[in-house]
């Protein structure tokens, strides 16, 4: 009997963004510029955020007609969630941050 080695998991970064520790002046949710994500690479199951210890956030998308949605709710470091795309997400309502801090977004492949 044959053994198959389980398939590697592999993961690409796709977008680094920096955000405010809280919303934009002038702005209810908005704490980040807009981010893409866009070409994931073949084999995509998941996304993983990565962001400082203890910092919490939503991921809105921004449309130019209407409430922006939140496409995302609590995401921390670690975090998995699912991978629609679009060129315009934004990081929202950030807790636990004292100062600007740095989201980066990996596509989880095999």
């Amino acid at each position: 009997m044959t053994t198959l080695a389980p398939e590697e998991e592999k993961s690409k970064l796709i977008a680094t963004i920096t955000s405010e520790a809280r919303p934009q002046s002038g702005q209810k949710n908005r704490s980040s510029g807009n981010f893409a994500i866009q070409t994931l690479p073949s084999g995509t199951y998941a996304l993983r955020w990565s962001a400082p210890s203890g910092v919490f956030f939503n991921v809105m998308r921004d449309v130019s007609v209407g409430k922006d949605p939140v496409v995302f709710s609590t995401v921390s470091d670690g975090t998995t969630t699912s991978y629609p795309t679009s060129r315009a997400y934004y990081i929202a309502n950030p807790s636990g941050a004292d100062s600007d801090f740095n989201v980066s977004v990996y596509a989880l492949y095999r």
